[in-house]
């Protein structure tokens, strides 16, 4: 089975539409970057998006939270403390910008390679919480171990994930 989503400019989701944001919906002064991920992230199996509790809007599956967004240049996603070390060493989100000491990251958005890291992030959170915490339902429809492949995971976020399910 192939991903269902893949990264990159020349790699678009199996629904026909890109990571990277076509020339309506891309990043520019003014522009709404949050829409666009939304708009993304809505149209993956089992998500729903919501308003947050603490301002704007969620994404869950099966009522687990995969992260939020806040305005237009703010992302939060949980993970656990260890996955979260491993992104923040790595560059690839800072830790919480309220709650440093948890799992969550926060990563800051303001143009085109930083939405397609939004997207990157939370279709790492997307896998994690299939595999983690799904019921077996969606582990049968979603292939984690292609997900993972297409995401180019280091290999201590792989081992992370390794240890979490059967991949």
């Amino acid at each position: 089975m192939a991903p269902l989503f893949t990264h990159g400019d020349s790699k678009p989701l199996s629904n026909g539409t890109a990571i990277r944001p076509t020339a309506d919906d891309s990043i520019t002064p003014g522009g709404r970057p949050m829409s666009s991920i939304e708009q993304d992230v809505r149209a993956w199996p089992g998500v729903t998006v919501r308003d947050h509790d603490r301002g704007g809007r969620e994404f869950t599956l099966d009522e687990r939270e995969l992260g939020h967004i806040h305005g237009e240049s703010l992302l939060d996603i949980p993970f656990t403390n260890r996955i979260r070390t491993i992104l923040v060493s790595e560059g690839r989100a800072e830790k919480h910008h309220v709650v440093p000491d948890s799992g969550w990251v926060s990563y800051r958005i303001t143009d085109e390679d930083d939405r397609a890291g939004a997207i990157w992030l939370l279709r790492l959170s997307y896998c994690y919480h299939v595999l983690a915490t799904a019921d077996e339902a969606w582990r049968n429809q979603i292939d984690i171990e292609s997900e993972l492949e297409a995401l180019d995971l280091s290999d201590d976020l792989r081992a992370e994930f390794e240890a979490i399910g059967d991949i």
